[in-house]
């Protein structure tokens, strides 16, 4: 005889775990964890970019903004000409990982992740393959199958998205609790629920 409490506690079948992910792929939402960085437009190209010291120059008590490929082109400041533009500081950019001594690449790093699982729905378990390197050294991991990635962004949080933008302050599947600067081990993560955050305690280790 079957238990009348059976029907409330049954998994979703797989249409609905598929739309359950499609609706929540398409939920685009602040994360409240981030601090929000204030744009500003470039004084040469117009552009949108973020209010940051890099990007600014100052003269006298006035602050001017420039992005990083302005600052590359200018030699004095463009709206005083009185001194010169301090290049930027550092850039953010994927390098191919290879051998210090020879030309050869090093050999392939894979990480494991486990857990990341949240409303029935797979954020991104399985393997992840170290493909490049950003401007601090850490690692960009890409799933193996599918288009994931796992990097450090502009908060120096790690974080899992289906896009490589550092940048970015927007939607994203799952982030390490605060700025932990170690990947690998046990670690608690927030993961992008249908209707909120949701802390969980997420494995990785490296594959020999």
């Amino acid at each position: 005889m079957k238990n009348s409490n059976d029907s409330k506690h049954k998994s979703p079948s797989v249409k609905a775990k598929k739309q359950m992910k499609n609706a929540m792929k398409h939920y685009r939402k602040d994360n409240y964890k981030k601090k929000i960085i204030k744009k500003v437009e470039c004084l040469v190209c117009m552009e949108s970019i973020p209010d940051t010291r890099d990007n600014t120059i100052t003269c006298g008590k006035v602050n001017h903004f420039l992005c990083s490929e302005c600052k590359m082109k200018c030699e004095d400041c463009p709206m005083c000409r009185s001194h010169k533009v301090q290049k930027p500081i550092s850039q953010c950019m994927g390098i191919r990982v290879v051998h210090r001594k020879y030309t050869k690449d090093l050999s392939e790093e894979k990480i494991a992740v486990k857990g990341l699982i949240v409303d029935n729905i797979d954020l991104g378990n399985g393997y992840y393959i170290k493909h490049s390197e950003d401007c601090d050294g850490y690692g960009v991991y890409k799933h193996e199958y599918r288009e994931l990635y796992i990097y450090r962004d502009f908060n120096s949080i790690w974080i899992l998205d289906d896009t490589y933008d550092p940048r970015t302050d927007n939607y994203i599947y799952a982030e390490i609790k605060g700025k932990n600067k170690k990947l690998q081990g046990k670690n608690i993560w927030f993961l992008s629920g249908i209707n909120d955050w949701v802390p969980t305690t997420i494995r990785i280790k490296k594959i020999n």
